[in-house]
């Protein structure tokens, strides 16, 4: 068809998108352009006389090499002018339609006789078609006719020659265009469309034991891209495919789906003893990596998808991948199984996201206020929480949800519309009291969110330092930290202040906090029930408060929850704190006034 991009021509390539019920929602379609395979059938044969084309058993045409004396308005050879002689041949149109190989003379005006070719490719119904003209071929086979000593044979020499030599061209062809689809550029084995392939018939014909499909993944690949370079990352791939392939038995499966993610195809007799094999998986591949893949800490995690009914490819991939996706960052449990509970946990997920869209256009998300306090105990600032009740009046849960939002990017429409809801609210606040909003990643790394952030603080009237914004980073590689730290200074410079969420909880935030133009650093620590640290616990306190203070940081201390806790944190220097010491969560006309009484007192 015609590329609606470019216009040129291109082969679609498309794929409904069903909910687990079978619905179907949509259609995900992909173009690739013909000009590649023209490139990988090009022949420099016969002085670039001879030619290749793909087309289908119908004879539409597909793609064609540069050197294809074909005119391209023609979509089909059998409606071609010129091929009447091979449009004819009964042969030719039979060998098409059983899917069989088969070579052919025919005579074509203004050419002569031609010699063609033609093979199944082995994907869809296409057909590699090479066509040779008589006389050059004889011109090119002359010197070996010159050196025949036995003259009698000479034309079945020639004949058999140049069969042979189509049969080469076409099998060198054909395999440059299986190892295009089949073959994985990094790792040289079966890519994850081979092995799809191949999946069905596996475990139809597999008479005893259980399947499992198995999702691995690189944690931080991209960083590990990022720093040690894709010639390292690549050996790292090849190493890891390397040792899968090692440890693989009979009538099991193996390849790379994307990037750092792998997946497996292994028989088992108790999920125990398959969780056991996938740890020492682990321990294998990280003991025995090359130094040509860098030095750095490697670590893997495994979902795991117990097979019970057979399913198609892609859901088994999908199962298993939600699965890993589940593990979340832990190092401590590499290995998780698809069950009931994530099965829930998915239809929860899904549900959410029928949601959104209305709940943001009927406003059901609601900002509310909790109290962040200094050592005397005044309110000093308001921190932000997102509420969202429903149509049915149930609330969800907030970590849920923005969780599902940061991973669809439907986040950065809510904290568009949770900053215009904070100024409208700081527009009604009897002091000009400081509000600490959460917003994601995403939204800073939009360079349009520092014009609409001043946009609402003209429109409400809300002097910019009064809104705080207040970042939950996790790991990121260098190309989002760069970006992050260019809006984030625009956003800086336009007056609003910045804050750090959950200092010390990732590897990104000391990085973040020397790069960024941060005011604000809040720490959330697990509290022993008796108020008193053990062990390192106050040299860690004191060191991020001296942290604070060298790059002029206040640190607010989040959950504390009693007096004895804060009598601890106040006698290592801090000065600021939330959490129920502090008050609960209130609403907007709740908390104002809660702060006119602070003022009174």
């Amino acid at each position: 068809m015609t590329d609606a991009v470019d216009q040129g021509k291109a082969i679609i390539l498309s794929v409904p998108v069903r909910t687990p019920q079978g619905k179907t929602l949509g259609v995900l379609i992909a173009a690739h352009p013909t000009e590649l395979y023209g490139k990988l059938i090009a022949s420099d044969s016969f002085g670039g006389q001879g030619y290749s084309l793909v087309m289908k058993s119908n004879g539409d045409k597909v793609a064609f090499s540069s050197a294809a004396r074909t005119n391209p308005a023609q979509e089909n050879i059998f409606t071609t002018p010129g091929n009447e002689d091979f449009n004819n041949n009964k042969k030719v149109h039979a060998d098409l339609q059983a899917g069989r190989s088969g070579a052919v003379r025919f005579f074509r005006p203004g050419e002569g006789w031609l010699y063609v070719s033609y093979q199944p490719v082995g994907m869809n119904d296409w057909y590699l078609l090479s066509v040779v003209p008589e006389k050059v071929a004889a011109q090119k086979t002359h010197n070996l006719l010159a050196l025949s000593l036995i003259l009698c044979l000479t034309g079945l020499l020639v004949f058999v020659s140049l069969l042979l030599f189509i049969y080469r061209q076409n099998r060198r062809a054909h395999q440059i265009l299986y190892r295009a689809s089949y073959l994985d550029p990094i790792t040289h084995r079966p890519n994850w469309a081979q092995v799809q392939k191949e999946i069905g018939s596996l475990l139809e014909n597999s008479q005893d034991g259980l399947h499992a499909f198995v999702v691995f993944e690189i944690k931080k690949f991209q960083m590990i891209m990022d720093e040690q370079g894709p010639q390292r990352a690549h050996h790292l791939l090849r190493h890891i495919a390397q040792v899968v392939a090692e440890n693989l038995q009979p009538g099991e499966l193996a390849s790379r789906v994307r990037e750092g993610q792998f997946q497996l195809l292994l028989r088992y007799e108790d999920l125990g003893e398959l969780k056991n094999r996938l740890e020492l998986l682990n321990e294998k591949i990280s003991v025995s990596m090359p130094a040509e893949a860098g030095t750095f800490q490697l670590v893997l995690s495994f979902g795991v998808y117990p097979i019970a009914v057979a399913l198609p490819p892609e859901d088994l991939l999908l199962r298993a991948t939600l699965a890993c996706e589940s593990l979340n960052g832990s190092y401590r449990e590499i290995v998780a199984f698809y069950d009931e509970f994530m099965r829930q946990k998915i239809s929860r997920t899904q549900a959410i996201e029928n949601e959104m869209e209305g709940a943001l256009l009927r406003k059901e998300f609601a900002l509310l206020f909790k109290p962040v306090c200094r050592a005397d105990g005044r309110i000093v600032a308001a921190q932000g929480r997102v509420r969202w009740r429903g149509q049915d009046q149930r609330l969800r849960e907030e970590d849920l949800f923005t969780s599902v939002f940061t991973q669809n990017g439907f986040i950065t429409r809510l904290d568009a519309y949770m900053a215009e809801e904070a100024c409208r609210l700081l527009q009604q606040a009897p002091t000009d009291l400081p509000l600490l909003l959460n917003v994601s990643v995403l939204s800073l790394q939009d360079p349009r969110f520092a014009a609409l952030l001043q946009k609402w603080s003209r429109q409400y009237q809300v002097a910019p330092q009064q809104l705080i914004l207040q970042i939950n980073p996790g790991p990121m590689n260098t190309t989002d930290i760069a970006a992050l730290c260019q809006n984030s200074h625009a956003v800086h410079q336009a007056g609003f202040r910045l804050a750090l969420n959950h200092f010390g909880q990732n590897n990104v935030s000391l990085p973040l906090m020397q790069k960024l133009p941060i005011s604000f650093a809040r720490v959330k620590s697990p509290w022993p029930t008796d108020g008193k640290f053990q062990d390192k616990t106050p040299q860690i306190v004191q060191g991020l408060l001296e942290l604070g203070q060298r790059l002029q940081v206040d640190i607010i201390f989040g959950a504390v929850q009693h007096a004895a806790q804060w009598q601890t944190l106040r006698a290592l220097g801090a000065q600021f704190y939330d959490g129920a010491l502090a008050g609960e969560v209130q609403k907007p006309e709740e908390f104002w006034k809660q702060v006119r009484q602070n003022i009174q007192k």
